[in-house]
């Protein structure tokens, strides 16, 4: 088991995000978390990387126990991210913007720029290295987003949303893309999206979850068939269509 969440409960105000929840990822895996709009799966992401501190439940990251450490914590014990709401820093070069997540493993900025590169040109954006964020397509922020998170040396690496926003082709690329990440860097991958046709193409497993409560767990093929997958977010379209 690289990661365990043993029934957590995220609260805001009295108001449950994150009901009991309980699950586990294994190493080289690709699980996917699905659900709608307020299920609460942003906010699991951020129970895990440490954005958030769980009111109760545990959080298990490769054989310890982490929960309720801070980001950067949980970050260089191996937990890497993207985020729905990009955050990739304007004035500064795709290549730099990289450096920054290697920048939590070394002080060496040429130690830095070096693996920057690597990861560049493992996600295709060797050409851009020298432009800036806001002039490029959203597709390619979205690779920068997640050339960021790879600089911080993952062993699980989180990604919030990163098929939103993409056309069929450019979904299609980003699916080879984390495939090929995933073998050549020995990685687990942990995604939550809204893309369904990205979520099922890429997930070896599937975790549902609806009003802050798991409520289904399995292959995505059979996932799709459950009833209260079903009612709760697929809709009886997506359903009759697998």
């Amino acid at each position: 088991m690289l990661l365990g969440v043993k029934n957590l409960v995220k609260e805001f105000g009295g108001v449950v995000a994150n009901a009991d929840i309980s699950f586990k990822l294994e190493k080289d895996e690709i699980v996917g978390l699905i659900g709608p709009n307020g299920a609460g799966k942003t906010t699991l992401f951020n129970c895990i990387a440490g954005y958030y501190k769980p009111n109760s439940g545990k959080v298990f990251f490769d054989g310890k126990d982490i929960t309720g450490w801070p980001a950067h914590r949980t970050a260089r014990a191996g937990i890497g991210r993207t985020f729905q709401v990009m955050r990739i820093m304007p004035n500064l070069t795709v290549e730099e913007n990289t450096m920054i997540g290697g920048l939590c493993r070394t002080n060496n900025p040429r130690v830095a720029r070096k693996e920057a590169q690597e990861i560049l040109k493992l996600v295709d954006l060797t050409r851009e290295a020298n432009a800036y964020p806001t002039a490029l397509p959203i597709a390619t922020q979205k690779r920068i987003e997640l050339a960021r998170a790879l600089a911080t040396k993952p062993k699980l690496l989180m990604l919030d949303e990163v098929a939103a926003g993409l056309n069929p082709l450019e979904t299609k690329e980003i699916i080879q893309t984390l495939q090929r990440i995933k073998e050549e860097r020995n990685l687990t991958l942990f995604l939550t999206e809204h893309v369904m046709e990205f979520i099922m193409a890429i997930s070896e497993r599937v975790i549902v979850i609806a009003a802050g409560r798991k409520i289904a767990e399995g292959q995505p093929e059979e996932v799709a068939k459950e009833e209260k997958v079903i009612e709760a977010y697929l809709g009886e379209r997506y359903a009759k269509g697998k």
